[in-house]
């Protein structure tokens, strides 16, 4: 028998590694999301919309990307990534080009984030993380570092690019641009390189009776999947507080939008390198302990931040502790998932727990608006943060050691 090394795996799959890359750093996960605080304070000029208004669109967001995800699982486990993905980009497309038209109601915005994440829930990393786990095995946790890190380029490029065109053509122009460059880069390298790995002909029929793993009924009789669900929970809540706030929170410690922007660049430049980082260490280290050391050091951020007439360097390395978190916790759900519940029903049980990831992102923002209303700034928000990231570190890092599945057949 043949042993399948790593460099194998990346020798025969990095096509659809590097079109997984562009379709997270595209989807809904990725600029959608990183490029949302860069609006919030243009809508509340135009619209005269309160800080809690405009960032509750966010959660919009989210819960609809929650609804779907266990839809999108039991689509890519009957009929492939493939096809939901190519399918779901054009809902994406269609929710900037409705956000450019926006009339003033904030009913209508919350709507219409509402539907774009109903339409376009086949681009987050349910589908491209289903296809990376079957080409990947020994390697797994750095392709998933990898394909996952498209979003920290996003972070990166976006929040500079977007504020450049909101100043120069408006808000109207920036979600059109995105509709334009979505349809004219990410869909060609889908479509060309975004590829299955298919088992044998035996297995053909009915691909994922074939994997090891276990049905969704067992995954949830577990306790890790308990523990998994509400430990991400607090943490989800807390990263996407702070990635949604953090330009908001800039501004009001009265950088410049061209500063904050930088900032929110530097959380991108986090996600990056610490999802190939995180995706590194996972293949080496056992996974509870990663999640229980590096997220739980992300609590220092918010300390950081709450700090009055704190040194600006604080503020860099607090957006680089958030990138670094939100880097850990996506790897960290679809590592634990294909790992602790094997690869049969992984589309489904994986949606499952990122449903569950989800509801606590779409709180995180909701409540963080809120208490800023509420307290008139954001320090209460920053030491609840602190708070809930430690406790859900423990609470993943106390999981067991995974069962042995075996490998995919043909590996």
């Amino acid at each position: 028998m043949t042993t399948t090394t790593v460099r194998d795996e990346f020798a025969r799959a990095w096509k659809t590694l590097f079109a997984s890359s562009v379709g997270v750093g595209f989807g809904l996960t990725g600029i959608t999301y990183y490029s949302f605080g860069v609006f919030v304070v243009p809508l509340m000029q135009s619209f005269g919309w309160t800080r809690g208004d405009a960032t509750l669109g966010s959660s919009f967001l989210i819960i609809g990307t929650a609804i779907t995800a266990p839809i999108v699982g039991t689509l890519i486990d009957k009929f492939g990534a493939r096809k939901v993905t190519l399918v779901s980009i054009f809902g994406v497309i269609a929710g900037y080009l409705a956000l450019s038209q926006q009339p003033g109601s904030v009913f209508v915005f919350y709507a219409t984030w509402l539907c774009m994440s109903l339409l376009g829930g086949g681009t987050t990393p349910v589908v491209y993380t289903r296809a990376v786990n079957m080409w990947f095995d020994k390697g797994r946790g750095l392709a998933l570092g990898l394909a996952l890190a498209g979003s920290g380029i996003s972070g990166i490029f976006g929040p500079p690019f977007l504020t450049a065109l909101i100043r120069d053509y408006g808000w109207q122009g920036a979600y059109l641009a995105l509709a334009a460059i979505t349809l004219v880069v990410a869909f060609p390298i889908l479509f060309l390189l975004f590829r299955e790995r298919k088992l044998d002909s035996a297995s053909a029929h009915s691909q994922s009776a074939h994997l090891p793993g276990m049905d969704v009924p067992e995954a949830i009789r577990t306790v890790d999947f308990w523990k998994i669900g509400i430990g991400f929970i607090m943490i989800a809540s807390t990263v996407a507080a702070l990635g949604i706030n953090l330009v908001p929170l800039m501004r009001d410690k009265g950088v410049s939008a061209e500063a904050a922007a930088a900032y929110a660049s530097a959380m991108g430049i986090a996600v990056l390198f610490g999802r190939i980082f995180v995706g590194y260490i996972l293949d080496r280290f056992p996974a509870p302990a990663v999640a229980r050391v590096l997220i739980s050091f992300t609590a220092v951020g918010c300390l950081l931040l709450a700090w009055k007439d704190a040194p600006w360097w604080t503020a860099v390395v607090s957006a680089a502790l958030f990138g670094f978190a939100a880097a850990t916790e996506v790897d960290l759900v679809a590592f634990l998932s294909s790992r602790y519940f094997g690869m049969k029903s992984y589309g489904k049980i994986y949606g499952l727990q990122i449903t569950i990831f989800y509801i606590g992102a779409a709180l995180g923002p909701l409540l963080a608006g809120k208490a800023y209303d509420a307290f008139h700034g954001y320090t209460e928000v920053l030491y609840a943060c602190a708070v809930l990231l430690v406790v859900g570190a423990l609470i993943v890092g106390s999981l067991g050691k995974a069962p042995n599945f075996g490998e995919i057949p043909g590996h």
